[in-house]
């Protein structure tokens, strides 16, 4: 055996780990979003059973709904009654409606380390009467990150949506 046929041979090992770890990563990473995508399925559905029993309780209508996740997969279900200038925002156990003659602002907020790292991602939905506050990160994060980058755009969102919804423009 030449030294050509043993370095092909420990090439062909090293070509066939790396294929089992790429098979591996590749199932693996299949169950994962799998389950992540069944536990937000089943997030937003608790959410949503819980803003139909509000919608017979307060008697409006919801025809806008929006679902968001934070980083403790927690679910953030946004609704909107446009025909009562009406906002919903529902959260594990509890929930908030907000008439357009009440809102007054809905901001994103954020600390950033000294790392650099954002965190404590939150959005304040300002009242008359309080200041509701909607967590979407607590965790740090790199704001260049794709997971920093997508709760900032999810979170501004969340504020911008509400905003629209009950300040529209020309108003």
């Amino acid at each position: 055996m030449g030294i050509s046929s043993i370095v092909q041979y420990i090439l062909l090992g090293l070509l066939a780990a790396f294929t089992l770890f790429n098979l591996f990563i590749f199932t693996v990473g299949r169950k994962r979003r799998r389950a992540a995508q069944h536990s937000h399925q089943e997030t937003m559905a608790a959410l949503e059973q819980e803003a139909m029993a509000v919608v017979k309780k307060e008697k409006v209508s919801f025809e806008t709904k929006l679902g968001y996740m934070n980083d403790q997969s927690q679910g953030v279900l946004l609704t909107f009654d446009k025909q009562h200038e009406l906002v919903g925002i529902f959260l594990r156990g509890q929930y908030y409606l907000i008439w357009g003659e009440q809102f007054i602002s809905a901001t994103q907020r954020y600390e950033t380390r000294d790392d650099k790292k954002v965190t404590n991602v939150v959005v304040d939905v300002e009242t008359e009467e309080s200041i509701i506050t909607v967590t979407f990160a607590t965790r740090a994060y790199r704001p260049s990150s794709y997971l920093g980058k997508f709760i900032l755009s999810d979170s501004q969102d969340f504020a911008t949506r509400i905003t629209e919804h009950l300040r529209p423009p020309g108003r």
